[in-house]
């Protein structure tokens, strides 16, 4: 059964800290608090899911872990504040955003009840997960909650990490439609067109909300400039802020883009196997990504990818790996470093990492590489579960990704003083691999 009933919280602190915690022993520190946001495009996803179990983090170094629930889909975004009464509240968008923040301002109010720090708190989040929490950095609603933060592989800036206004009223306007609430309505009967939402079965919205699809990446849900959480758009937000008093670390993995060539040309592509992929249909899929852009710029973008020394050679496997470059480049890795240029040109302290490694026992085939998402089994520390199989390096990198996260939580720095780890900038764009 579908329910908006998801403010919900799992909670993990290490057994240590709750026995010095409660004991009558002299004054302990009080250890920081990571507070994990997962992702999903904004539309699917759970914080229950195994990979995401925050016990062995908590455990291992001495930490406060806290995941939310949130809502997704149409229920967390569904914008139609401009076509309601000033009165109203029955649409305003961001819904699974204030879900987050809300969550986040409990977790601050309450952390000293479970021995942590309410002054360290970090997010962390990966793909929609870290588009969440850039917004709550850059949000005047949530920016003074929390010290730092980790985006892993999605910022805000991204291309389907936010909408306009507009684009929100045109989707939710085609969802109403879609589940026979006359949109054309609203004007004359709005209060009437809610209720007719409201009578339409859950399991019926989240099927017609996919119906504003727009191809890869193009999720009909998304933060939205609502003019109170997103006032503006993001870049603009960015581009004013003061990050001087904010820690980040992000990055992104070395093959971000194969996981969605997968997802929305399944029949050009396999999983197990590299696709021999001749070069009209490299043309052809370049045009169908990038449908809303110019002759020129499409043109531009396959010139780039595919016509440099070789524009002559058809090189049928090299076309897929250009594919999936551009998928990655655009949706992921560019809007990683605009964000992170941006920020640390207006005062943050930006630690950047590329994620690449491959799991020896990885279940998708070599073409895909390191996908989007490959560095949370990391993160969690999957590999220390013995029963598992990974191998002993594996182990070795888990441990050092781990202990990164949470001496970040604590530090604001990743690494001890003796490990050479150059914060960003722009003018030095230095990344840890």
């Amino acid at each position: 059964k579908l329910s908006e009933d998801c403010l919900y919280l799992n909670i993990w602190i290490p057994k240590k800290q709750r026995t010095r915690h409660h004991s009558n022993n002299a004054h302990h520190a009080k250890i920081p608090v990571l507070v994990w946001i997962y992702g999903g495009g904004y539309m699917s996803g759970t914080s229950t899911l195994d990979i995401y179990d925050g016990d062995l983090l908590a455990a291992t170094f001495d930490v406060m872990i806290a995941s939310m629930q949130y809502r997704l889909g149409a229920f967390g975004s569904l914008y139609l504040t401009p076509e309601l009464p000033e009165d109203s509240d029955d649409a305003p968008g961001n819904m699974g955003l204030w879900d987050q923040a809300l969550a986040i301002k409990w977790i601050k109010e309450n952390a000293a009840a479970f021995g942590a720090d309410p002054e360290t708190i970090t997010l962390f989040g990966e793909s929609a997960g870290g588009g969440s929490v850039s917004v709550h950095l850059i949000s005047p609603e949530t920016r003074g909650m929390v010290k730092r933060g980790i985006i892993q592989s999605g910022t805000v800036n991204a291309p389907w990490s936010y909408m306009t206004g507009e684009r929100a009223v045109e989707i939710a306007k085609k969802l109403l439609d879609d589940c026979n609430c006359n949109s054309t309505s609203l004007d004359s009967n709005p209060i009437g067109t809610m209720s007719c939402m409201r009578s339409v079965d859950a399991s019926t919205i989240s099927k017609k909300q996919w119906n504003s699809y727009s191809g890869i990446l193009g999720f009909p849900s998304a933060p939205t400039v609502d003019g109170i959480l997103l006032p503006e758009h993001p870049l603009d937000m960015l581009a004013k802020a003061n990050f001087s008093d904010i820690d980040i670390l992000i990055g992104s993995n070395l093959n971000e883009g194969t996981y969605f060539l997968l997802y929305d040309f399944v029949d050009f592509f396999d999983r197990t196997s590299a696709t021999a992929l001749p070069r009209e249909k490299f043309v052809q899929i370049v045009n169908v990504i990038f449908k809303d852009r110019t002759q020129l710029e499409r043109d531009a973008i396959i010139y780039q990818y595919s016509g440099w020394e070789k524009k002559e050679v058809d090189d049928i496997y090299s076309n897929q790996k250009q594919l999936s470059d551009v998928v990655a480049d655009y949706f992921f890795v560019c809007p990683t470093n605009l964000f992170a240029n941006i920020v640390s040109s207006r005062g943050a302290r930006v630690y950047y990492y590329f994620f690449t490694h491959r799991t020896d026992s990885h279940l998708w085939g070599d073409w895909m590489g390191v996908l989007h998402g490959d560095e949370m089994q990391y993160v969690f520390g999957h590999p220390l579960n013995m029963s598992m199989p990974y191998n002993a390096r594996e182990r070795d990198l888990s441990i050092r990704i781990m202990e990164a996260f949470t001496r970040f939580s604590l530090t604001g720095t990743p690494v001890s003083d003796d490990i050479d780890w150059p914060l960003y900038n722009e003018s030095k764009p230095i990344y840890h691999v």
